[in-house]
């Protein structure tokens, strides 16, 4: 009896997770749209029409040229061959399954992002000047924006190797990230295009990651990770496309920072304090998601706390429905899991005191 109330509770806590990571995304998608058409003006300002399109800026033009490279569809099917060859020459079926992970992962990502392309029909930023535009059934090439393929494609396969080879997580996702930038760059997508594709991409990855039979699960895994991962992009672009405000407003969205932060970092202090090296408790996650709704309020965006403040709830959710209290891992991780929280951390707080607004557009 009491093992199936345990079981209805978490499917409850499970269902109020999957809830909450859809509203955080929802939120950053609606933030992100402000977005779409200042940024495509900005980069057509910044391209010559030679015989072909050419950006000014340096670095833009490199990221463009590059992203565009790295993330065509037979380049990262490579990759997940070169790795099936290598597990083979040396003998590591742990690689192999990780090379048939993401090669159906990719599988799975280019099926739903090609589809979508056709079905929705949103016309290339090239094609569009005010922002209107209709959901229309279209096989034609301009009319294939939503999603990005190439960042659908390049999340799928860098979760999936994220996943499975976490040392060089950071390195994959910043990766496809980069892929995805350089769509907007080239001014084939819109921001919102290469956001789709990303959380389809990785929705793709976790998926492909767990038998069929468990696929609510994955469902619920890659909805948190996506929910997490276009919060803190629309937080960032937020931050560097807007100055502070002042008044009364701004000064309590602060504060009420200061204090979330004030009261993570107590929590995490007492934690290591008395309970040791249990990284994965509930005390470690809680001042973890107090310490990032502290930073999303000091943006002073309710847009962009909401979006924060739901992808934290979550990841709290799903803590509890799963009774993730006791999960171990070793001293060197649990260094190198600190040193990126308080790397992380301090470069959220020099964005937010020195980088405020440097974006040319509003």
């Amino acid at each position: 009896m009491r093992a199936s109330a345990q079981t209805s509770r978490n499917t409850i806590y499970s269902i109020a997770a999957v809830g909450c990571s859809c509203a955080a995304l929802a939120i950053s998608f609606l933030g992100v749209a402000q977005f779409d058409l200042p940024i495509t003006k900005y980069v057509r300002s910044v391209t010559i029409h030679l015989p072909w399109d050419q950006l000014t800026v340096p670095w833009m033009a490199f990221t463009s040229d590059m992203g565009d490279w790295i993330g065509q569809g037979w380049r990262l099917a490579a990759i997940s061959l070169l790795l099936l060859v290598g597990a083979w020459a040396f003998e590591k079926p742990t690689v192999k399954i990780v090379a048939v992970q993401s090669l159906i992962a990719h599988g799975i990502a280019a099926l739903l992002a090609n589809g979508l392309k056709h079905l929705i029909g949103r016309p290339r930023p090239k094609f569009v000047h005010s922002g209107d535009w209709q959901m229309t059934l279209s096989w034609a090439s301009g009319l294939d924006s939503f999603p990005s393929g190439h960042s659908t494609a390049s999340f799928a396969v860098a979760t999936v190797l994220a996943k499975q080879f976490p040392l060089f997580g950071p390195i994959c996702m910043a990766i496809a990230l980069f892929v995805a930038l350089s769509r907007v760059l080239r001014g084939s997508h819109f921001p919102t295009d290469v956001l789709a594709g990303a959380v389809i991409g990785i929705l793709s990855g976790f998926i492909a990651m767990a038998p069929l039979r468990q696929w609510r699960t994955s469902l619920q895994d890659g909805l948190r990770h996506a929910a997490m991962g276009t919060s803190a992009v629309f937080a960032l672009l937020w931050v560097l496309s807007r100055r502070m405000e002042d008044g009364v407003v701004s000064i309590l969205f602060l504060a009420l920072g200061a204090g979330a932060m004030a009261v993570g970092v107590w929590i995490r202090r007492t934690h290591w304090a008395g309970r040791g090296r249990q990284g994965g408790s509930w005390h470690s996650k809680t001042s973890v998601l107090l310490i990032l709704y502290g930073l999303a309020a000091m943006t002073t965006s309710p847009l962009v706390l909401s979006s924060v403040g739901f992808s934290c709830m979550a990841l709290w959710l799903d803590t509890i429905g799963r009774n993730d209290n006791h999960s171990e891992e070793s001293a060197g991780w649990s260094m190198m899991r600190e040193s990126a929280l308080i790397g992380g951390v301090a470069l959220a707080i020099l964005i937010l005191v020195d980088a405020r607004g440097v974006l040319p557009f509003p």
